[in-house]
């Protein structure tokens, strides 16, 4: 290998760190799912609803990972820390569905009123 050249592991590690270090500068309350706080919250959510409740408004039973936040929060702490704005979902729904749901609310944000 070259002097210099990076494996393919170490390139993919170093794209990365370089996409997560401008997530936190665009995002910096992304820090906040690190706080303890975060973390108690989340396990009593998933503690008391450790289902998804996107799949079981379809009728399905599907463990939950997530805790989702129905409104987004975007960077105001009242609406991440509150309990009534958490949702159990799936990795699948959470990645998916309601990703796709907050692009679409984002990109009607944007339209001239």
């Amino acid at each position: 290998m070259a002097a210099g050249a990076r494996t393919p592991e170490e390139a993919k590690a170093a794209s990365k760190r370089h996409f997560d270090a401008q997530r936190r500068r665009a995002s910096p309350w992304r820090l906040w799912y690190g706080l303890a706080v975060w973390k108690a919250a989340r396990l009593t959510q998933l503690a008391q609803q450790p289902l998804c409740e996107r799949h079981l408004a379809r009728g399905h039973v599907v463990p939950a990972t997530v805790v989702n936040h129905r409104v987004p929060h975007r960077g105001r702490w009242d609406l991440f820390i509150d309990p009534a704005n958490h949702e159990s979902t799936c990795k699948a729904c959470h990645d998916g569905e309601i990703q796709r749901e907050e692009a679409q609310a984002r990109a009607l944000d944007a339209l001239p009123k």
